[in-house]
């Protein structure tokens, strides 16, 4: 026997009762079952049958004021049998149709809006790797109290200045811990090349392979605006001096070159992030390894056994800044 029948209440001495003319518990017995079925979380082919059988035989019998309450009570709820769609049709009562099923996009928002409701670790997870693309969901929950700055970090992009500045702080508590593998020796000077040249695809593609950074990392920003925020973590987890950082800020984009306020303010951020704390907000931005080591990598130790003598070890050197051209008109 199903589950939802073993369990029903026996109301055989209900029905018995509601044939006595002297009581009318027609009324009462089928608002119960209404509140039980609306309530029910599942519904099997079993209970919906039984609900058919009662209700659509006490409908046609009870009070108009009964009727209506039963409508509005069936209104919007799935599974409704057509029998009982019918006999409430015949009153002049129509049923609200089932309601759409509420997308998780939704039942996120709401979540995150309800500040009574305690975000465990999972469900946070979630709602992060959505407010990722969702900025409405990101400011939702940045402003939430409850939750810590650095696991805010993937919404950094999102956040304003005073939520930066925390999660940044929160950030570099920790970044140091973790070992932050060098960065190719030649990408500084290949990155600080293709800026002169105004290869701005060049310049991206060089950049994220050289990080190990998605194909697609500059989507991860939620406007224009900060895709250079992001370039700024990139270019200091890629280990360049403070004076090439600002030699791509002043020829990688005019726009940007343009703007004294928004150079400041990129420099400002370029020198108040560690390389480990660039590198720990970018993996938490975009959801990926940035700077791994390769599984295959081998460790030689310069002072090994196996370590080559050389007499005169030349000191790599990057090359000079390219002189910017300048423009005449």
């Amino acid at each position: 026997m199903p589950a939802s029948v073993s369990a029903a209440p026996d109301l055989s001495g209900l029905i018995e009762l509601s044939r006595d003319p002297a009581l009318d518990l027609k009324p009462v017995i089928l608002r119960v079952q209404t509140d039980m079925f609306v309530a029910a979380p599942n519904r099997d082919r079993a209970m919906i049958h039984a609900f058919e059988s009662l209700a659509a035989g006490l409908i046609p019998t009870v009070d108009d004021a009964t009727a209506t309450i039963v409508a509005d009570k069936l209104g919007g709820c799935p599974d409704l049998p057509d029998a009982v769609r019918a006999a409430l049709a015949a009153r002049g009562l129509d049923v609200a149709p089932p309601r759409p099923p509420q997308d998780q996009a939704e039942a996120d928002r709401e979540l995150a809006e309800n500040p009574g409701v305690l975000i465990g670790t999972r469900v946070l997870e979630r709602l992060l790797a959505r407010a990722r693309r969702d900025a409405d969901l990101a400011r939702i929950l940045l402003a939430r109290p409850d939750i810590p700055a650095a696991d805010l970090a993937p919404l950094w992009l999102h956040a304003g200045a005073d939520g930066r500045r925390a999660i940044g702080e929160a950030v570099e508590a920790t970044a140091a811990l973790r070992p932050c593998p060098h960065a190719p020796r030649a990408l500084a000077s290949a990155l600080v090349q293709l800026s002169h040249a105004r290869d701005v695809n060049g310049f991206v593609t060089a950049l994220g392979e050289g990080l190990g950074l998605p194909q697609d990392y500059l989507t991860a920003a939620p406007d224009p605006a900060s895709r250079y925020d992001l370039l700024t973590l990139a270019l200091r987890a890629a280990d360049l001096s403070e004076g090439e950082a600002v030699f791509v800020f002043l020829t990688l984009n005019d726009t940007v070159a343009r703007s004294v306020d928004r150079v400041f303010s990129l420099v400002t951020l370029f020198r108040e992030t560690s390389r480990a704390g660039a590198r720990d907000l970018l993996v938490a931005i975009l959801g990926a390894p940035v700077l791994e080591r390769g599984a295959q990598a081998e460790h030689r130790p310069f002072h090994g056994p196996e370590a080559a003598k050389s007499r005169s070890a030349a000191t790599a050197v990057r090359p000079a800044l390219p002189s910017r051209l300048r423009r005449t008109s």
